[in-house]
């Protein structure tokens, strides 16, 4: 569980990565709707496929991301003047282990998220823009202060589904890092291992209850937010 609640970093990168993307396309800058294209891809791209093309991508002895390391390893290196820093062993150490499905993870969803603010980008009224920059709101000024007002019901919506789908992560974790030591994950292939290659049934299905209970408390906090319960 605690690796569980490590893994919802991910979410405020998600939040941030999909905004981000979903304020170029508002923007209406060339080329718009490709980007639209390139930004969903991922999203259509089935769950084990990227995993596996990523996990040749933290590949340590020729992975790109560990080749990309190298030199910036030894610039830190050199200006230490002793090896204190090492390449990441992605798929073996911590805390590596955990960040390598969660760059997977942000890479599948980022696209998702960004088509849902998109929607609420596109319903922000052109007036308030408009008397914003008249009262002399700069670019930052209204972003600030009507476009993220008006969509922070939207804003609520992802951090809180974003939160629930990081919480039952498995797909990423089982291919790009498997063969790690259980510990180094969470708890849906903990309930999965021990299940299905120990055997303890009992053990697994108490911890499939306490994160049951943990994903319902998330799901009704999103309910209220949402105006779904009173």
């Amino acid at each position: 569980m605690g690796n569980s609640f490590a893994y919802l970093l991910v979410t405020p990168a998600l939040v941030a990565l999909s905004l981000a993307c979903a304020l170029i396309i508002d923007a209406k800058v060339r080329g718009a709707g490709l980007l639209r294209l390139v930004y969903f891809f991922p999203v259509v791209t089935p769950t084990i496929v990227a995993a596996i093309g990523w996990r040749i991508l933290f590949n340590e002895e020729s992975g790109l991301l560990t080749a990309a390391a190298e030199p910036v390893v030894a610039g830190l290196n050199v200006v230490t003047q002793e090896a204190t820093f090492s390449t990441p062993r992605w798929l073996t150490e911590k805390p590596w282990t955990l960040v390598a499905p969660m760059l997977v993870t942000l890479w599948k969803g980022f696209g998702f998220y960004m088509m849902i603010f998109l929607a609420g980008l596109l319903n922000v009224p052109g007036e308030l823009r408009e008397a914003a920059a008249l009262d002399g709101a700069g670019p930052f000024g209204r972003l600030m202060h009507v476009t993220l007002p008006s969509i922070w019901p939207l804003m609520t919506l992802v951090v809180i589904i974003s939160s629930i789908s990081a919480l039952k992560v498995f797909d990423e974790l089982f291919v790009t890092v498997r063969g790690v030591p259980i510990d180094h994950q969470t708890a849906v292939p903990y309930v999965y291992h021990t299940a299905f290659v120990e055997g303890s049934f009992g053990v697994s299905s108490a911890a499939a209850v306490a994160l049951f209970v943990v994903l319902l408390v998330f799901s009704l906090i999103n309910l209220k937010a949402t105006g779904g319960a009173k």
